[in-house]
């Protein structure tokens, strides 16, 4: 058959079929069921990160401003602190404590703590969070602590009538407990947050932040430990004898200068006041019990130390207050609970240059800047060989001026020129009982030698007259410290020196001039030990006096090397000794304290050593 068959197959289409097959409508079906979740989850997820990142932007606006109105208010907190305005302290320290907790806890979020494990991100979150931390812990209990702080000192320590708020000062020592504590807390979390990737910005404001707390920890440290001791010292548990020994630089010795009166001060549950005063001439006749120092100090000093004149030889004012002590047990006096050792110079700082002068008799009224010139030159001009009435009147003025200190009610200003006259070398405090002791030695109030070991790279240099005369009163000291240029282990050298002139006038009262002396100029040149204190491993090449090579007695004190030379200083030549020193570079003195001389020593770095 030539016609097609019915049962053939229709002709393909020149074009495809625009309608999709069965198959492939089912396919699309699935594949949209399979987006529609998942369209959804990742707008959900796109919200959530929006939500996520729109809370920890909320909470660092937050935390920024809070801390920034914390920044802002701190000068004003410290100003309202440091002129006792309480009252505007404690109202300061409650925003700035608000503030501070409000940036914590931004920080606290846990959109913000979920942040933090973001690449790069996390890193400058972590930075602001161990700052905000650091601020909440400072600051929450500083409107309490400012309170007890008012309570303790806001009209003086001591009160018009003598008397020291016990119960304060026992209050203050939980707060200072807690202040140590919370500072350890604050720059543990400054530390743990910080990271290399922070930003330099953060950095910036956080660093000064670190380095001040690290700056203060020690101090609190060391307050923690003493301020518990307080009132005890105070009376608390029973009333507490002083004496205080007033020393006299203008005969030096290592520690300020030779005892020449002295004043019994009773301290009963806080109240303060003045038993008895005496002079040297009360004590004469007496010795104190060397051995009760120890055999080196025995073995350095020899039996003239147990002389009044020599209680203050030794390198330590601790070793000066058990002489001291044990010298008047002898002459039947009161055993003191504390020596307290201090001159004219320190009475003059503890007073402070903006003290009311003072009226002594004789003197009419003296300005403080003028006390230690009345007291170490000008009572021997006005009563030459009547030495009765010398003393009388030097143990009236010392008391009068001890008791203005307390009138004070040792206010900030005193407690700063107690802290001057402390540092300068002259004040210093000494307790029998050694809980206090050691509280007083890390108060840095003792005028130990200490551990050389702690010291770090110093020395110190002491005066010793070795003449009867009042002759240093006019001695200037001025020391050199010649440092290594490198640092670091390695052995190095490096010297000290110390260049003495004695401007004494070509008149001067009897009393003061050297009565051993054959010649006026000898009558009016002064003859001193110098000692110097460095640590035992630093070494010693040579010394010499004027450019001339000496032999100087070397020998051991409290674990320091002790180096000792005579020297004459006649008037207006400058005499130098020099030290030429060797050891690791580190240890090598870059500092030096001492001598307390009438003038203050003037302590200058020379060019440093190759």
């Amino acid at each position: 058959m030539s016609g097609p068959s019915a049962s053939s197959p229709a002709e393909p289409s020149a074009e495809p079929s625009a309608e999709p097959s069965p198959r492939a409508r089912r396919s699309a079906r699935r594949a949209g069921r399979r987006r529609g979740p998942l369209r959804l989850l990742l707008g959900l997820l796109a919200l959530v990160l929006l939500a996520w990142v729109a809370a920890v932007a909320v909470s660092g606006v937050q935390a920024g401003l809070a801390l920034r109105r914390v920044a802002d208010a701190v000068p004003g907190l410290e100003a309202a602190v440091r002129e006792q305005r309480f009252d505007d302290a404690v109202g300061l320290a409650r925003g700035v404590a608000d503030d501070s907790g409000s940036a914590d806890r931004a920080t606290r979020q846990l959109p913000w703590r979920l942040a933090e494990h973001v690449p790069w991100v996390g890193d400058q979150l972590r930075a602001v969070r161990g700052g905000a931390q650091a601020a909440a812990v400072l600051t929450e209990p500083l409107p309490d602590a400012l309170a007890v702080a008012e309570r303790v000192v806001g009209d003086g320590l001591v009160s018009a009538d003598q008397t020291v708020d016990v119960a304060g000062v026992q209050a203050l020592a939980p707060v200072v407990t807690d202040y140590r504590d919370r500072v350890a807390s604050a720059r543990a979390s400054l530390a743990g947050t910080r990271g290399d990737a922070v930003l330099g910005v953060l950095a910036e404001r956080l660093d000064p932040v670190s380095a001040q707390l690290d700056e203060v920890a020690g101090p609190l440290g060391t307050a923690a430990d003493v301020v518990p001791q307080l009132p005890a010292l105070l009376g608390a548990d029973g009333p507490r004898s002083y004496l205080v020994a007033f020393t006299n630089p203008a005969e030096i010795r290592p520690v300020q200068g030779i005892v020449g009166a002295y004043a019994y001060v009773s301290v009963d549950a806080g109240r303060i006041s003045l038993v008895r005063t005496g002079s040297d001439d009360d004590l004469y006749a007496f010795r104190a019990d060397v051995s009760a120092v120890g055999p080196e100090y025995a073995a350095l000093y020899g039996d003239d130390a147990a002389r009044v004149q020599n209680l203050t030889m030794g390198g330590s004012a601790d070793e000066a207050g058990v002489l001291t002590s044990s010298l008047v047990t002898a002459a039947g006096l009161p055993t003191p609970d504390v020596v307290a050792f201090v001159d004219p110079v320190g009475l003059a700082q503890l007073l402070g240059p903006e003290h009311a002068a003072l009226e002594l008799g004789p003197f009419g009224t003296v300005a403080t800047a003028d006390l230690a010139g009345v007291l170490m030159h000008d009572a021997y001009v006005r009563y030459d060989d009547d030495q009765v009435a010398r003393k009388a009147f030097l143990t009236a003025t010392s008391a009068a001026a001890f008791g203005a200190v307390l009138a004070d009610g040792l206010s900030t200003a005193t407690l700063e020129g107690a802290q001057r006259a402390v540092d300068s070398g002259h004040l210093a405090l000494w307790s029998s009982r050694p809980q206090e002791q050691a509280a007083l030695v890390a108060a840095g109030v003792a005028g130990v030698l200490g551990d050389p070991a702690a010291a770090g790279a110093t020395a110190r240099i002491g005066l010793t007259s070795t003449i009867p005369s009042k002759l240093d009163y006019w001695l200037q000291p001025a020391v050199e410290v010649r440092a290594p240029c490198a640092r670091g282990p390695q052995e190095a050298t490096g010297s000290l020196q110390l260049t003495l002139v004695n401007p004494v006038p070509e008149r001067i009262p009897d009393y003061m001039s050297n009565s051993t002396a054959r010649t006026a100029a000898g009558a009016r040149t002064a003859r001193d030990t110098v000692s110097l204190w460095i640590p035992p491993w630093v070494g010693l090449d040579s010394v010499s006096v004027d450019g001339t090579g000496v032999d100087a007695a070397v020998d051991t004190e409290e674990g320091w090397r002790l180096v000792r030379v005579s020297v004459e200083v006649p008037p207006h030549t400058p005499v130098v000794v020099r030290w030429q020193l060797r050891g690791p570079a580190d240890a090598l003195p870059r500092e030096v304290s001492g001598p307390t001389t009438a003038t203050a020593p003037v302590v200058a770095a020379g060019a440093c050593t190759p």
